[in-house]
């Protein structure tokens, strides 16, 4: 079943929260999840301890470089998702995490840095696919959007760059902000579209396994 690593080299992109998506709606849908909180802040570990309200998954805290890729391979075996989130910067449990993982998403806001960013987390995924002979998808996602000519610039950065994107975003909203707070993900509105459409096209890429009892009500298109 995949591993999925979220990473970026730069804190604040909005690792923990797609996390926190992801998670929580994979787990609604009736998949197995499991996560492995890399962060040394350990943000998504004290969030699923103490403010989730959804249905169950795993979640471990674990930031041992030495243990990471044997956790992921375990954990693999008997869920249907692993996901990883880590550090908001380059530490050798987040090279781990990376070179263990079928894909990667990469998130970025709009700014100049993130683009940046972004660029050399991406090349240092390729360059630890590379040096570990296998496979690894790496995709970018902008997060936190809001609509503005920053935005759009940055979109036009991402093209000319040839960094690989997600076609779905997750915008700057309320209902996301207070996913930390409250533990329940948005169910309608504009903020519960833009989760179902994520985990569409992630289940469309093949990122998320198509096995799911409720995966019917996120058919991608």
């Amino acid at each position: 079943m995949p591993i999925l690593t979220i990473a970026s080299f730069k804190g604040g992109p909005g690792k923990t929260t797609l996390c926190q998506i992801i998670a929580s709606h994979c787990a609604a849908i009736g998949l197995r999840i499991a996560v492995i909180d890399a962060d040394p802040t350990k943000a998504m570990s004290d969030w699923h301890k103490s403010t989730y309200e959804g249905a169950a998954f795993t979640c471990v805290h674990e930031i041992s470089e030495r243990r990471i890729a044997d956790l992921a391979l375990d954990l693999d075996q008997i869920n249907d998702l692993v996901l990883i989130d880590t550090a908001g910067f380059g530490n050798l449990a987040g090279a781990v995490a990376m070179t263990v993982a079928d894909n990667i998403l990469v998130p970025l806001t709009a700014g100049a840095a993130d683009l940046n960013q972004a660029e050399e987390t991406i090349k240092q995924a390729k360059g630890l696919a590379s040096a570990a002979r296998r496979q690894i998808e790496v995709r970018a996602i902008m997060n936190r959007l809001s609509r503005t000519n920053l935005t759009k610039h940055a979109e036009v950065e991402l093209r000319s760059a040839g960094i690989p994107t997600l076609t779905s975003t997750i915008s700057h909203r309320t209902a996301f902000g207070e996913i930390s707070y409250s533990g329940v993900l948005p169910t309608k509105g504009p903020g519960a579209d833009e989760v179902q459409a994520l985990i569409a096209e992630l289940t469309k890429i093949g990122w998320i396994p198509s096995n799911a009892p409720g995966l019917n009500q996120v058919e991608p298109s």
